[in-house]
């Protein structure tokens, strides 16, 4: 049986990609150490906490759920399992996941940043799989429980809420996402103190990469034109047509790229949002969590009022924008054609779900 099994749970938009992909391309070193990360790919972690969400009911996610349980129940060290989607369980599936591990011990880790860069980043995640509308539509819906985008994911207070119940708040750990940029290695550094992983045990140059953001520009482009092309992709009936054409190609490969503005938010935005993330952090300091970092940082971002807001991004950058976009569209068409190679897919990212 594993000795310390460490569940990082969430949430969304706070360093869980660059995390799990430094975690994933140093997963030789890790075991080396005795960190065990079970599985044979960083999409059977997603599947894994399907499984959890689901009360353990679709075989083909129980299956992995199974043997990544397996594998940690028979290491003699501290395993780890980490996705951000574990954060959609309810307090009854978050229970019994914890229990499943039976006697080891059992530590919850959520990643924390403050809702003023997360829901932005939130929303423009939901255009990159077509979904469209607005940003102030968005935040106005994020208050209804179970929704993949909204407080039940991405307030930390509220994810631990279920994830902690019953846990001695010395196991439940809290590492905020650092505000300065000078320093890029500081959230690995603070996560590897929870999981216990030394200095030099992972090349933190190895692999790691974050979940780029779109533009301002861009993210306008996408809530205009988003739900036409997903329902031109989704004609083939592909479970993951819209993931692959519209988040890894046409979001990552060919919007991404393209540079512009910040998302920016309206005065009274940024306040909704200061106010439910002061909220979140005095709860979790109230809590007695083993706070990583500094709570402050929940709170610390100012409103800057000179980042464009979605809606005010004129038709005629638009359309320049969409312009610019089909003509790499028809680029890489032609090249298709031309060289018999398929699309590029930016496989990168072939396993973010």
């Amino acid at each position: 049986m594993a000795d310390r099994v460490i569940l990082h749970v969430g949430t969304p938009k706070a360093g869980t990609t660059y995390l799990q992909t430094l975690l994933w391309a140093n997963r030789a070193r890790l075991a080396e150490a005795g960190v065990l990360l079970p599985g044979a790919r960083p999409f059977e972690h997603n599947q894994a906490a399907a499984a959890v969400r689901s009360g353990w009911a679709p075989r083909r996610v129980t299956t992995v759920w199974d043997r990544l349980h397996a594998e940690v129940m028979d290491h003699p060290g501290t395993a780890l399992l980490s996705n951000e989607w574990f954060a959609l369980a309810g307090p009854a599936r978050a229970r019994e996941a914890v229990a499943r591990f039976g006697e080891a011990e059992v530590h919850v880790v959520v990643t924390a940043r403050d809702l003023v860069s997360v829901v932005p980043a939130g929303w423009q995640e939901t255009l990159k799989l077509g979904r469209g509308g607005s940003l102030a539509d968005f935040i106005s819906g994020l208050e209804p429980p179970g929704e993949r985008w909204g407080y039940w994911t991405l307030d930390p207070a509220w994810v631990l809420e279920r994830w902690a119940a019953g846990l001695d708040p010395a196991r439940v750990h809290v590492v905020t996402v650092p505000t300065r940029r000078d320093e890029p290695d500081q959230l690995w550094q603070r996560f590897a103190s929870v999981v216990g992983i030394a200095d030099g045990v992972v090349d933190v140059s190895a692999g790691a990469r974050a979940n780029e953001s779109l533009s301002v520009e861009s993210a306008r482009l996408l809530e205009v034109l988003g739900p036409r092309l997903r329902e031109a992709v989704e004609a083939d009936e592909h479970m993951w047509s819209g993931y692959r054409w519209l988040r890894r190609y046409l979001s990552h490969t060919l919007l991404v790229p393209r540079k512009g503005g910040r998302i920016g938010l309206s005065a009274e935005q940024f306040k909704t949002l200061r106010k439910r993330s002061r909220k979140a952090a005095k709860e979790l300091v109230k809590r007695g969590y083993h706070v990583v970092g500094d709570i402050e940082e929940l709170n610390s971002v100012t409103h800057d009022s000179t980042l464009r807001q979605p809606e005010g991004i004129p038709d005629r950058e638009v359309l320049e924008h969409a312009a610019d976009l089909s003509a790499d569209l028809l680029r890489a068409l032609r090249e298709t054609s031309d060289s018999g190679r398929p699309v590029p897919d930016n496989a990168e990212f072939s396993e973010r779900a």
